[in-house]
């Protein structure tokens, strides 16, 4: 398993408009998100959560990990550490943002333990994102990502960690070059590709790149 979709327990549109599905992939719901899944006609191959928010119960036909109600993680963050644990190096959650707000915040918290996890045990080549109708999520670590895009489309850079250093973003219509970005002061918000390419770098610190559009 490369690949993992966690299907999460609010999504703001389709999933199959949002994300590419293929037979290879993995899928998880985490509790909830099983709704979501049946109403497309997608299988997923495992169900974890407490499933207070899914009355009825887990199906039979599907393997499921049940938790007890009264816990530490969320679902979504059970589903990201079982990913983790099985080795998988390209995690994508559908939905968990755009509702409820300590929702989505805690989302984001469990996006940074899997890229401190991965980069505090040298693990290269993992990544972790986020997926809505509107938005892509990701997080870089002392690390360097290329990306590709079209010419004027928007991507913000947001220092998640108390500072991030020396961080460089190439091909975007503003520069950056080692830069000092703080998470009190929001300098990289709406930037734009200048090409179908960009390459962004952070030197220390734990970076959010947010890929978003307007919706109407």
């Amino acid at each position: 398993m490369n690949k993992c979709f966690i299907i999460t327990g609010f999504i703001n549109g389709n999933i199959k408009n949002i994300a590419h599905i293929s037979k290879e992939d993995y899928i998880i719901c985490a509790d909830g998100g099983y709704r979501f899944a049946i109403r497309e006609g997608i299988e997923p191959d495992l169900l974890i959560g407490d499933f207070d928010s899914f009355t009825e119960g887990p199906p039979d036909h599907v393997h499921t990990i049940t938790h007890p109600i009264e816990k530490d993680d969320t679902d979504t963050m059970l589903c990201i550490k079982y990913a983790v644990e099985k080795g998988i190096h390209e995690i994508c959650l559908i939905g968990g943002m755009g509702g409820r707000l300590d929702h989505t915040l805690s989302n984001l918290q469990s996006m940074a333990w899997a890229t401190e996890f991965w980069h505090s045990r040298h693990m290269k080549g993992r990544t972790i994102r986020m997926l809505d109708c509107q938005n892509e999520v990701m997080m870089l670590k002392n690390d360097t990502l290329q990306l590709s895009g079209t010419p004027g489309e928007k991507i913000s850079l947001i220092s998640y960690s108390d500072a991030c250093m020396n961080v460089t973003a190439k091909s975007l219509k503003w520069k950056l070059i080692n830069a000092h970005l703080t998470n009190s002061f929001p300098l990289g918000i709406s930037n734009e590709f200048l090409t179908d390419q960009c390459e962004i770098s952070v030197g220390n610190g734990c970076l959010l790149i947010l890929r978003s559009k307007d919706l109407g």
